[in-house]
C-alpha cells in the first residue's frame, strides 16, 4: 500500500492530535453527566497521545543511524553494521561431508 511521503512523515503528529482531541471532548462530555466517555476520552487519547510519540521516537533514532566503516565502530556500538544475509550464505564456508 503506497502512502504519500508528505502522510507518512507527519502522521504521529495526527495521532497527537487525535489523542488531545479525545482528552478533550471526553473531558467535556464527562464533566457534564456520564462518566463513561470521561474515562474512555482521557483512556483513548492518553494511547494516541503514547502512539503517536512512540511512532515519532522510533522515526528519529532510525534516521539518526548511520552505517559503520569498521567493525570496532561496531563494538563500541556508535552505528549500525550493514550486512546482506543474502551475501553471507555465499561467504560462509561448509564443512566438508563424509
Amino acid at each position: 500500500m503506497f502512502i504519500p511521503k508528505g502522510i507518512y512523515e507527519t502522521a504521529p503528529y495526527y495521532w497527537i492530535v487525535l489523542g488531545i482531541s479525545l482528552i478533550g471532548v471526553g473531558t467535556y462530555l464527562g464533566t457534564e453527566g456520564n462518566h463513561l466517555f470521561l474515562f474512555a476520552g482521557i483512556g483513548g487519547g492518553t494511547i494516541a497521545c503514547i502512539w503517536g510519540l512512540v511512532v515519532f521516537k522510533q522515526r528519529i533514532s532510525q534516521q539518526s543511524r548511520q552505517t559503520c566503516s569498521t567493525y570496532d565502530e561496531y563494538l563500541d556500538q556508535t552505528c549500525e553494521l550493514n550486512v546482506r544475509t543474502k551475501d553471507l550464505g555465499s561467504a560462509v564456508p561448509h564443512p566438508p561431508q563424509d
